[in-house]
């Protein structure tokens, strides 16, 4: 799964830059990334330059930063909250208690295992017996 990278990052900016950092930061970048100056292919610097133009458009506007800082914020601690409980459970051997029960379709499946099971082993023991092969022969392979 690819990681989301942030605006911050595509920008080269700190998380408290300034407005005219991120003007500053932004008109480097599109000299650099514009499709029409830069050395690389035509798709790549597109998507290059689109993405450092979505980065401005939202971190140059104070509410949508604001929104978007949030969002990163709530996004950290989430990952923080489940790696946390991931080593406490470790530590404390808890990961057992935390399962799901078994879904219908899962029962159902484990149903059919067992009958499967049955089936072939009543089969095998009907087919030695027909052979006339003794039941409590020794495998070959304990045999020295």
């Amino acid at each position: 799964m690819k990681e989301e990278i942030s605006y911050y990052k595509i920008l080269g900016v700190d998380e408290n830059a300034s407005n005219h950092e991120l003007r500053k930061a932004f008109c480097k970048l599109s000299i650099e990334l514009h499709p029409d100056t830069t050395s690389l292919e035509i798709d790549e610097a597109k998507s290059k330059f689109q993405e450092v133009l979505e980065a401005y458009e939202n971190l140059n506007n104070n509410n949508l930063r604001k929104i978007y800082d949030d969002k990163l914020k709530e996004k950290f601690r989430s990952k923080n909250k489940v790696f946390n409980s991931l080593i406490i459970d470790s530590k404390n051997q808890n990961l057992v208690e935390n399962r799901r029960p078994f879904s219908s379709g899962e029962l159902f499946s484990l149903l059919l295992l067992f009958i499967i099971i049955s089936i072939s082993l009543i089969c095998s023991i009907f087919i030695a017996s027909f052979t006339g092969k003794e039941l409590d022969t020794i495998p070959i392979w304990l045999v020295k």
